[in-house]
């Protein structure tokens, strides 16, 4: 379950009595602890993998936010505190991660011109509403401040894409659009074409280009559009399933499935959570198939030391069993294509 149905039966357990409330936690707990399989093809990998990525955003995931209002550049300062915290987590254990970063974030700086538009060069997002997002009015980078970062460090991120590349985990940089807007109907070809184009150039200067991709909101559209700009994976669901391993689409791109949102269950407890994280890796194990679970590196302070680094050790002790690999979403797609 994702998307709209999980945003209604999320709002239709909070309206529940109490103890109806309690009981339908639980029986959601039941249900999302038996992972769901999909093998679709005879080849399977040497052994269970996980994958791990992280939509890596600052302020930007949030201004139109209506699920819950979410404030943006708090979230996005937190974010960056966390992220070196991150980085040194991931050294601890030698874990990679897919780090699908916000092209703007690439960025020390940006200006408007002298109409006061921001990115003019940039064709606009028309307004949409959708379970996550309400753009009713106004112009799509209105809340971009075009300043630097050292004015406005939740809207830029070099130094931190930095930390990242320099550290001795070899860590894949993924593409999370440039401005964040969801790819889904409401977004023309044009718009979809131009996010991949400015984060090819936003990105140039690091050495990197934009080969994976994660949709933001997870709302996914624009393939053609994506793959005739160079992207070759996409975090998609195409089976919804919680282990599988990627699927080759009929346009080329690879979609790589995601397994879980590590924030899947905040009404449970973290024993709970942490148990159905652990089941995961156990099937993985046994079908040798993947698990890839995604998260926001503004997490809850506790989710990061109570839920996050006790799943990674996990996986580094069970990696250290040689029962385990630890993958990018580009490993994982090369492990396939090897199959």
């Amino acid at each position: 379950m994702k998307g709209p149905a999980q945003s209604l039966a999320k709002r239709t357990l909070r309206a529940l009595p109490t103890p109806a409330r309690r009981l339908g936690r639980y029986l959601d707990y039941l249900i999302a602890t038996r992972p769901r399989v999909h093998r679709d093809r005879q080849a399977t990998l040497t052994r269970g993998a996980v994958v791990l990525s992280l939509d890596f955003e600052l302020a930007w995931a949030w201004p139109y936010a209506i699920s819950p209002p979410v404030d943006a550049v708090a979230t996005g300062l937190r974010e960056r505190a966390q992220v070196p915290l991150l980085v040194k987590t991931f050294e601890e254990f030698n874990i990679p991660a897919t780090w699908a970063t916000v092209g703007h974030l690439f960025l020390e700086r940006c200006h408007r011109d002298s109409a006061g538009c921001a990115h003019p060069d940039l064709p606009r997002i028309p307004h949409f509403e959708n379970h996550l997002w309400r753009f009713s009015s106004g112009d799509w980078f209105q809340h971009d401040p075009c300043t630097d970062l050292r004015r406005d460090p939740a809207w830029y991120g070099p130094d931190l894409i930095e930390q990242i590349l320099a550290s001795s985990v070899h860590h894949e940089i993924g593409c999370h659009s440039f401005s964040h807007p969801g790819l889904g109907v409401y977004c023309p070809r044009d718009v979809a074409r131009a996010e991949v184009e400015a984060c090819r150039e936003a990105m140039r200067p690091f050495g990197l280009e934009p080969r994976t991709w994660v949709f933001p909101g997870n709302d996914e559209g624009n393939y053609q559009a994506l793959r005739d700009a160079g992207v070759r994976i996409v975090r998609s669901y195409p089976h919804r399933a919680h282990l599988a391993l990627p699927l080759q689409r009929p346009d080329g791109l690879w979609a790589v499935h995601a397994s879980t949102g590590l924030s899947r269950g905040e009404e449970w407890s973290i024993a709970q959570r942490f148990h159905r994280l652990k089941v995961f890796l156990e099937k993985a194990m046994a079908t040798r198939l993947a698990i890839h679970v995604w998260l926001h590196p503004s997490l809850k302070r506790e989710d990061f030391d109570q839920l996050l680094v006790p799943f990674l050790r996990t996986c580094a002790e069970l990696r250290e069993q040689g029962r385990l690999d630890i993958l990018t979403m580009e490993g994982l797609v090369a492990a396939v294509s090897r199959t």
